[in-house]
């Protein structure tokens, strides 16, 4: 950790790493947030947040961050593709959320690189176990498990470093930059 991403004198960022559905996985995931909005109650995601985290970074100072855009650069991972077929509740967060029985090795390979790359270049970031999910809600007041029938497909070729920016009508996730998969 650095005196920049510690002294409050100085500007940061609340960044992290994030694969972002295009426009039709966002709307498959609004439709299944529909569906269960009467069931689970809570606070409903709305569409254009909708995200699988890679790596929470946190508070990073503003002069770093073109330093996080080099260093992806470094990171030469594949393309994969998600098939999301479960919806679960964690209590101890109170979300429901959308997942995979079972996620791509890509997937982890690329968190894994991530994570290395930063390590290298001494960012801190979240460590603990890596439990990839889309969040439909949160505060929600009752739990839902079940699979899918339809699961939904999600081609992903690249991820996104997203700025989480508070305003006047809550947090907006703004995009600071993307790489792509190979």
């Amino acid at each position: 950790m650095t005196k920049q991403d510690t002294d409050p004198e100085i500007k940061s960022l609340r960044v992290f790493f994030a694969i972002s559905p295009s426009k039709f996985v966002q709307k498959q995931l609004a439709h299944q947030a529909k569906l269960l909005a009467p069931i689970c109650g809570g606070r409903q995601i709305v569409m254009p947040h909708f995200h699988l985290t890679l790596v929470f970074l946190g508070n990073v100072s503003a002069q770093r961050i073109e330093t996080l855009r080099h260093i992806m650069r470094k990171i030469a991972a594949k393309k994969f593709a998600l098939c999301l077929d479960k919806i679960s509740y964690w209590k101890h967060n109170q979300i429901i959320y959308l997942h995979a029985k079972q996620f791509p090795a890509e997937l982890f390979d690329l968190v894994t690189a991530l994570q290395s790359t930063l390590s290298e270049d001494r960012f801190v970031f979240d460590r603990r176990v890596y439990k990839p999910h889309i969040t439909l809600f949160r505060k929600a007041v009752r739990a839902v498990n079940i699979d899918l029938i339809d699961p939904i497909h999600w081609p992903v070729s690249q991820w996104t470093l997203l700025q989480s920016k508070l305003t006047q009508t809550g947090v907006d996730y703004v995009p600071l930059d993307h790489w792509r998969l190979k």
